[in-house]
Order: C-alpha cells, then sequence, then structure tokens
C-alpha cells in the first residue's frame, strides 16, 4: 500500500477557504463539527462516530483550517467534509448559505469572531467540546475583551476539558451558567490499527527493541538521535522510529541521522526499496496519519514538543496503543493528562536521563507490563467524554433537524 496522502494542496485550500463552493456537502438542518489540524480532526472524528451511533439519521459535515486536516478528512469522511471558510465575513456568509447548519460544534479552541457573529446572527447554537485554554491564550483574550464580548454572546455551551480550562473560559467572558466539566474526548479515541507497514517495521528492527519518537519537533531532532546513540552503546541496542512533527522536517531528520552515521529507511519509500539494506537504523515516518498506529509497534515512546519550548503534544496517543512514555520538561499543554497517567509517563531533563527513563521500558519485560497496565487503568477511568459531547449536541440539535 502507498503511503497515506501527508496533505491537501495549500493553494486550492486557500481558495477554497476564501470562496466556498455554493455546491458540495451540506450539514442541512443537522451539525457541522470543526477541528483546526490532525488532533482537533480526529476528536471531531471520534464524536462524529458517536452520534452516528447514536442518531444514524442526523446529517453530519466536518471541516478542517490545515492541508494536514483536510487530507484527514479526506481520506475519513469522503463525500462528508469541506475546507473551514476564512474568518471574514464575506467567506463566511457564504459557507453558511451553502452548508445550512442547525449546530455548529468546534473543537478545543476555535474561537473565530467572525464565524461566532454569523452564527449568533442566523440564532445557529454554538458548542465548543473538548474545551481547553491555556493561561497564555487566556491572557491574550482578556486583553481584547471589548472586541470579542459580541462573540462570546453566540456561546451556547462550552464542554471543557479540565476543571481549570472551565475557570479560564469564564475569566475571559463566558457566563459560567454555560460552561460545564466534559471530560477529555481524547480518552475515547478507539485504538489505532496497525499501519500497513507493521511487517515491514518488524524485518527492520530484526529483533531489537523499537523506540518511537513522535511528533518532533526540528529543534528535537538532536535530542533525538543523542538518546539513540545512548541507547544503542549496550545489547541489544536500539531501532528508532522518527516521526517528526512537521512534514517540512522530514528531509531535516533524515540527513542530521544520516550525518551520525545511521543507516535510515523512508516509510514513503518502503514498497519500493527491494531489497531493503541488510541493516536498517531508523525509520523515518514520513507520512502523515500514520503516527497513532505505529506507536503500538514500540516499546515505548518519545514524546516531541515537550523538549522544546512547545509544551507538550498529545501523550494520550502513544498511551492508547499501550506505550509508555517518557516526556522533556516542556509540559504545559499535557499537565492535566499526566498527572492522570502517572505510572505510564516518565519524565526527563535532557537526553541523558530521557535514555535512563528509556532503558527499562525497552529491555525488562516486567517494567513495561506495569508501565502498560497504568496506561490500560488510564482510559478505563476517564471513559466517557464522547457520550456527554453526543448528549450536549443532540440536546441542541431538534429532533426533526435530519428531517429538514
Amino acid at each position: 500500500m502507498a503511503p497515506l496522502p501527508s496533505e491537501a494542496p495549500l493553494f486550492p485550500l486557500v481558495v477554497s477557504r476564501l470562496f466556498p463552493a455554493a455546491e458540495g456537502p451540506r450539514a442541512s438542518g443537522g451539525v457541522w463539527i470543526q477541528g483546526v489540524s490532525l488532533g482537533e480532526v480526529e476528536v471531531a472524528l471520534t464524536l462524529a462516530e458517536e452520534l452516528a451511533v447514536r442518531r444514524p439519521d442526523l446529517p453530519l459535515l466536518l471541516t478542517s483550517t490545515t492541508p494536514a486536516g483536510v487530507g484527514l478528512l479526506s481520506r475519513r469522511r469522503p463525500g462528508a467534509w469541506r475546507t473551514f471558510p476564512l474568518d471574514v465575513p464575506f467567506s463566511v456568509r457564504r459557507f453558511f448559505d451553502a452548508t445550512v447548519p442547525r449546530l455548529l460544534v468546534l473543537v478545543e479552541t476555535e474561537l473565530w469572531p467572525s464565524v461566532l457573529r454569523e452564527a449568533h446572527r442566523r440564532a445557529v447554537p454554538v458548542l465548543i467540546v473538548n474545551a481547553r485554554l491555556s493561561e497564555g491564550s487566556a491572557r491574550r483574550y482578556r486583553r481584547a475583551a471589548r472586541l470579542l464580548a459580541g462573540s462570546w454572546d453566540a456561546l451556547t455551551r462550552v464542554l471543557a476539558r479540565t476543571p481549570e480550562d472551565a475557570a479560564r473560559f469564564a475569566e475571559i467572558g463566558i457566563p459560567p451558567s454555560r460552561i460545564a466539566v466534559g471530560g477529555d474526548l481524547k480518552f475515547d479515541r478507539a485504538p489505532a490499527d496497525e499501519p500497513p507497514f507493521a511487517e515491514a517495521l518488524r524485518r527492520l528492527a530484526d529483533g531489537r527493541p523499537v523506540l518511537v519518537a513522535g511528533s518532533i519537533a526540528a529543534a528535537e531532532i538532536p535530542l533525538v538521535l543523542d538518546v539513540r546513540r545512548r541507547l544503542a552503546a549496550a545489547a541489544p541496542g536500539v531501532f528508532l522510529v522518527l516521526a517528526p512533527r512537521q512534514p517540512e522536517s522530514f528531509d531535516v531528520a533524515a540527513r542530521a541521522a544520516e550525518a551520525d552515521g545511521l543507516v535510515v529507511a523512508r516509510r514513503s519509500r518502503l514498497e519500493r526499496e527491494n531489497p531493503a539494506p541488510a541493516r536498517v537504523d531508523v525509520l523515518l515516518l514520513d507520512s502523515v496519519g500514520e503516527l497513532a498506529g505505529t506507536y503500538a509497534l514500540g516499546g515505548a515512546a518519545l514524546l516531541g514538543g515537550t523538549f522544546a519550548p512547545k509544551g507538550g503534544h498529545n501523550v494520550l496517543e502513544p498511551l492508547r496503543a499501550g506505550a509508555p512514555v517518557v516526556h522533556g520538561p516542556s509540559t504545559s499543554n499535557i499537565r492535566s493528562a499526566l498527572a492522570a497517567a502517572a505510572g505510564a509517563v516518565f519524565a526527563a531533563a535532557d537526553a541523558p536521563t530521557a535514555a535512563d527513563a528509556l532503558r527499562p521500558l525497552l529491555t525488562d519485560p516486567a517494567a513495561r507490563a506495569r508501565a502498560a497496565r497504568a496506561a490500560r487503568d488510564l482510559f478505563v477511568r476517564h471513559a466517557g467524554a464522547a457520550r456527554l459531547a453526543a448528549d450536549a449536541i443532540l440536546a441542541l440539535a431538534p429532533e426533526g433537524a435530519a428531517h429538514a
């Protein structure tokens, strides 16, 4: 199987956002769900699956803003997706005219002033699910309070991930009566299927423990390679799967690994490279949408966005796959998830401490089993956010919407 297309072409995407097509998929009295990029789109898809079970007759339209998010929707929801309009009045009005939603659902931090004002003008209820707001974002919204006050009137309901998120939404001016804690829908995401290259990866690893370094920022690539070097110094060595966060880092990562004297196989070329090199040190995951399933093939995960000042990327994805996680000190975006996942996540300050934390997870079956059990328990304890979000949607979407 060829690798998944990584993203939609940028220029046509911008045009479609500026001039939403009059023809195409519609919500038509149903629900429009918007997620900015890959992480939010995955949440939107989890919610769409819950709604499809509960109300199969309810029209659903999913949108995304970024090339990667649109690329994922085009594969997972063919015929039921569009690009999100640019947040300017002309584009927004044109989109509402074309799609006729009865309810707008925004995922996480989706506070688009023109969209919110147009929804309010048309009496379309707006629900935010998985709502999160960092301290920095809350400060910026408070500074712009006068400009945004009218937009907040459109928000019918905010289902926050945590009590801390709920408090920040109240701080920026959302009436507390409209805010509730709904939990994190990422806990309800089904485990991803094995990627199509799973057997090829096992052959390349050749019995070595597999470390999956996921969502790695360009600035973190040298640290990842340093960790691999430290782990490879002792038997049985380690096989590294390196998954950069941004597609523009794919070539950067390949060059850095090769400069380190490593033999690199690229996911995009696996089917064409026959036979493969006799020994491969690194599999570069230069595709989008396959990381979640790849985590299940690893003995442990090294989490990107935590060794660079990014605040941390999705820690629940590797944990859902049963992979214990080692993370760095930058965790402002994922603190609550890390606290809930005690026993399955391990902190490190730098490459030496990350290698020390990873070594037992990769070489000691008992240590890894304990961490995997803690990860499984985490999802059992926190399931149910998708059900609560679907309850809120169905309470706002009238029974007759599907027949409008």
